[in-house]
C-alpha cells in the first residue's frame, strides 16, 4: 500500500466506553510479546494508550474513535501480533521549521521502546489528552513537543498548516510549527533542555534539510511528512 499525504483543516478524536475487546487466546500472545520486550528492555512501562477503532479521513479532517488499551497490546499490535485486526494507530506530531528552513527530529534514547530511532515529537494519544469523550490531539502534539524537547510558546508558533500521513493502518496527524531560531540554535536549546532532564525520551536533536537527509532509523511516514514540508524548497 503506498504512503498518502492528506492536506486538513482539523484532527478530531473521540473515546468509545470500554477498553477494546481482545481475545484470550490475543491476550496470551500480547503478553508472551510483552514479557519478551520487557526482558531487553526492563525499563518500558505498561501504560494505558488509546487506539483507533474507525477512522475517517474526508471533508478536509481527520476524525477517530478510540478505545482504551494497555500499552503492551498496542506494541504487540503494531508488531502485526493480529494480521486480521484493522486497527489504526492515530496519533499526533509536532513538525518544527526554523527560520533557514531545516526541520526538528529527535534520536529516540536508549530506554524507549523505539530507541534510535529518529522522528518527530511525537506521542500515542493516552488518558491525559481525553477532556470529557474527547480525544485532544492538538493538545497532545503540544504536550509532547514540550515533554520532549522542552519547546513553546512563544519560541515556537503552531500554524494553520495540518495534514495526515497515512500508511497502512498509520495516521499521522501532523501540525507545522514554525520559530524565528535557525537549525543550529533551536538544536543548542534542545540539547540544553535535554541535558537538564533526569532520563530524557530523546538523545539528541537532529535537524534535517530534505527527505535525502533521512535514513532508514526514521520511519517511512517520516520520509512522506518531510517532502511534503519542505515541497517548496525541492
Amino acid at each position: 500500500m503506498s504512503v498518502e499525504v492528506v492536506d486538513v483543516a482539523a484532527f478530531d478524536g473521540r473515546v468509545l466506553p470500554g477498553e477494546l475487546a481482545i481475545g484470550e487466546g490475543e491476550r496470551a500472545e500480547a503478553q508472551r510479546y510483552w514479557a519478551a520486550r520487557v526482558a531487553e528492555n526492563p525499563r518500558l512501562f505498561d501504560g494505558r494508550v488509546l487506539l483507533a477503532e474507525s477512522v475517517d479521513l474526508s471533508s478536509g479532517r481527520l476524525e477517530a474513535r478510540f478505545r482504551e488499551a494497555p500499552y503492551s497490546t498496542f506494541l504487540w499490535l503494531r508488531a502485526g501480533g493480529a494480521p486480521g485486526r484493522q486497527l489504526g494507530n492515530v496519533f499526533s506530531a509536532a513538525a518544527v521549521v526554523t527560520s533557514d528552513g531545516a526541520v526538528l527530529l529527535g534520536r529516540m534514547a536508549p530506554h524507549t521502546a523505539t530507541a534510535g530511532q529518529m522522528y518527530f515529537p511525537a506521542g500515542t494519544p493516552d488518558l491525559e489528552d481525553i477532556a470529557g469523550d474527547v480525544v485532544d490531539l492538538e493538545g497532545s502534539l503540544a504536550r509532547e513537543l514540550m515533554e520532549e524537547t522542552g519547546l513553546g510558546a512563544p519560541l515556537v508558533r503552531p500554524t494553520d498548516e495540518r495534514f495526515v500521513v497515512v500508511d497502512g493502518f498509520l495516521y499521522a496527524c501532523i501540525r507545522r510549527f514554525d520559530t524565528d531560531l535557525d537549525a543550529a540554535a533551536l538544536a543548542r536549546v534542545v540539547e540544553r533542555n535535554l541535558a537538564a532532564e533526569e532520563e530524557p525520551e530523546l538523545d539528541r536533536a537532529v535537524l534535517v534539510r530534505s527527505a535525502q537527509d533521512l535514513t532508514a532509523m526514521s520511519p517511512v511516514y517520516v520520509h512522506a511528512a518531510i517532502a511534503h514540508l519542505l515541497k517548496d524548497a525541492r
